[in-house]
C-alpha cells in the first residue's frame, strides 16, 4: 500500500541547498520531507570536497618545493599519486558522514531515496509515497554540460566530479574551460608532476576582472600550465594513448605541428581530458509542466523571492540561474526558510555572495566589479592594495596578489576582490559588509590582530581618505577646530 505524507516542507534535492532547508526546518521542530534519488551531499560531495583535497596535496608539495628560499631543505620530494587519492576518497568518506541520511533523519527529517516527480501542482510521487507539502522547495542542482564540438561526443572524458577516479597513468592532463574550476584543477595535477593544457574557446577568467585574472594566469604561465584561450577548436580524436585536440590557430613556439591540410593547424595531445565547461540544471523527469513550473536552459525561472511560477514552489542554488556554488545554494535556503517559516519578505541578494577560484595565487570576489559598478553608478572609486605590503604576507613569502575594492564617493561598498594566499578568508570579511550594508568607515575602524592577512581590509578602507581624498565637509571641521588651539 502506498504511503502519503503531509508535511509543512518537501526538499527535492540532497545537496548543500536541500540539506540546509530540511536541516534548520527539522530544528525548529517542523515536519520536512527530503527526496533524493542521489547520493546526500549532490555535487559538494562529488565535486567540491575531492577537489579540494587534491589541491591541498598539492599546495602541500609547492610549500615543501619552495621551502630552500626561507632556509628549510631535506630530502627529495616524491609524489605518489595512488596515496593521493587514497587521501581524496578518505575525506570524502568523512564529509559523507556530516550530511548522511542517518544524520538527517536523527534530526527528525523523513528521507526518501527515490527520484521526485510532480504529478499535479501539489503532489510530488516519489517511488511508492505520495507526497503533498504545503510548500515544496526545488534543490536538485546541476550537472556538468559538455560542449557540442566536433568529435567530442566520441571519445572518454573526464568531467569534474569524475575526475578522481581514474584508472590509467595520466601523464598530460588536457582541459577543456579556462574558468576557475578548470584552472585550479589545472594547476593542482601540474604540480603533482602532471603535465596540463588548458583550452578555452572564450578568454581564461572571462567572468572575472582583467586585472585580476591577469595575476592568476601570470603564475600558472611560470609554473609551466599552458593556457590557450580564445582559441578556434576544430575537433577531438582519440590517438593511441591518449587523445587529440586540433585547434584553428594561436600556436605558441615548439607546439605547433601541421597536419597536412593547410597547415595552420595545431595538434595538442594528451592522455586525458577534463571537460570543465559548466553546468546544465537537473531539471529532467521533475514534471516541471504538471507543477505548472517554468523553465529555460539556464534552470528554473524564479522572481526575486526564489518563487517559481507556482507560487507554493520554490527553487533555490544551482537548478536556478546564476553561479553554481554550494555557498550560493545555502543561502538561497536561509531566504526561503525566512519566507516559509515566518512568513518575512525577503529578496535574493546573491550579489553578497562570494566566489573563489581555489588557484595559487587564490581569487576570490564578492558583490560588483569595476565594469559593472561603473555601469551603475556615476561616481566610482577603486582601491587597491598589494598584498606586499602586508608583513605576514612578507614573513611567509607570499606577496603575489592584491585586493580591490569598489565604493562609491560617499562610501558605500559595491564589491571587493582579493588575489592571493587566504584571499577567501579575507574576502569573508568584504562579504559581511556588503551583506549588513556597511560602508568603508566600518572597515576603517575594523581592528584585526597583527601580524595577519586581515590587515589589508583595514588599510585598503583607510585608503580612501588618502592623500588629497579626505571630503570637503571633513576638512572644513578640521581647519575649524585647529584654530581653537
Amino acid at each position: 500500500m502506498a504511503d502519503e505524507l503531509k508535511p509543512d516542507i518537501c526538499v527535492i534535492g540532497g545537496g548543500p541547498g536541500g540539506i540546509a532547508v530540511a536541516t534548520a526546518a527539522a530544528n525548529a521542530n517542523v515536519p520536512v520531507v527530503v527526496v533524493a534519488k542521489g547520493e546526500i551531499g549532490g555535487a559538494e560531495l562529488a565535486a567540491a570536497v575531492p577537489s579540494k583535497a587534491l589541491i591541498a596535496a598539492a599546495n602541500r608539495y609547492e610549500t615543501l618545493r619552495s621551502a630552500p628560499a626561507l632556509g628549510v631543505t631535506g630530502a627529495p620530494l616524491q609524489v605518489n599519486l595512488g596515496k593521493v587519492y587514497d587521501h581524496i576518497r578518505s575525506v570524502m568518506d568523512a564529509v559523507a558522514a556530516n550530511v548522511s541520511a542517518e544524520r538527517l533523519t536523527a534530526l527528525g527529517v523523513t528521507v526518501i531515496r527515490a527520484e521526485g516527480r510532480f504529478t499535479d501542482r501539489r503532489t510530488v510521487v516519489a517511488g511508492d509515497t505520495t507526497i503533498r507539502a504545503r510548500r515544496f522547495v526545488i534543490a536538485t542542482g546541476a550537472k556538468p554540460r559538455a560542449p557540442d564540438l566536433p568529435g567530442l561526443a566520441d571519445i572518454d572524458f573526464m568531467t569534474l566530479d569524475t575526475a578522481f577516479d581514474i584508472a590509467r597513468k595520466m601523464t598530460h592532463l588536457i582541459v577543456l574551460g579556462a574558468g576557475r574550476r578548470g584552472l585550479e584543477l589545472a594547476q593542482a595535477y601540474n604540480r603533482l608532476g602532471i603535465d596540463a593544457t588548458v583550452i578555452d574557446e572564450q578568454a581564461a577568467l572571462a567572468d572575472d576582472d582583467p586585472e585580476l585574472a591577469a595575476l592568476v594566469l601570470n603564475r600558472l604561465a611560470a609554473e609551466g600550465i599552458r593556457v590557450r584561450d580564445n582559441a578556434r577548436i576544430v575537433g577531438f580524436a582519440r590517438r593511441r594513448g591518449g587523445i587529440r585536440v586540433t585547434l584553428g590557430e594561436g600556436a605558441a613556439e615548439g607546439d605547433s605541428e601541421p597536419d597536412g591540410e593547410d597547415g595552420d593547424r595545431i595538434h595538442v595531445d594528451g592522455t586525458h581530458l577534463l571537460v570543465a565547461t559548466g553546468s546544465a540544471p537537473n531539471v529532467d523527469g521533475l514534471g516541471l509542466a504538471e507543477a505548472g513550473i517554468d523553465h529555460g536552459p539556464n534552470g528554473i525561472t524564479v522572481d526575486s523571492r526564489l518563487r517559481t511560477t507556482n507560487p507554493r514552489i520554490y527553487a533555490i542554488g544551482d537548478v536556478v540561474a546564476g553561479p553554481t556554488a554550494a555557498n550560493r545554494a545555502e543561502h538561497h535556503a536561509h531566504l526561503v526558510l525566512k519566507s516559509v517559516l515566518y512568513r518575512l519578505p525577503i529578496r535574493d541578494d546573491s550579489g553578497a555572495v562570494p566566489l573563489i577560484a581555489f588557484t595559487d595565487p587564490a581569487l576570490a570576489t564578492v558583490g560588483l566589479g569595476e565594469a559593472a559598478a561603473r555601469e551603475k553608478h556615476k561616481n566610482v572609486r577603486v582601491l587597491r592594495l598589494p598584498m606586499s605590503e602586508n608583513d605576514l604576507s612578507q614573513a611567509d613569502r607570499t606577496t603575489a596578489g592584491m585586493v580591490k575594492v569598489i565604493a562609491t564617493s560617499r562610501g558605500q561598498i559595491l564589491g571587493a576582490a582579493a588575489v592571493g594566499r587566504d584571499a577567501g578568508e579575507i574576502i569573508g570579511l568584504w562579504s559581511l559588509a556588503i551583506a549588513n550594508r556597511l560602508g568603508i568607515s566600518a572597515m576603517q575602524q575594523f581592528v584585526p590582530a597583527y601580524p595577519s592577512r586581515l590587515e589589508v581590509a583595514r588599510r585598503v578602507a583607510a585608503s580612501f581618505d588618502g592623500p588629497g581624498l579626505t571630503p570637503l565637509w571633513r576638512r572644513r571641521i578640521i581647519e575649524m577646530l585647529r584654530k581653537f588651539g
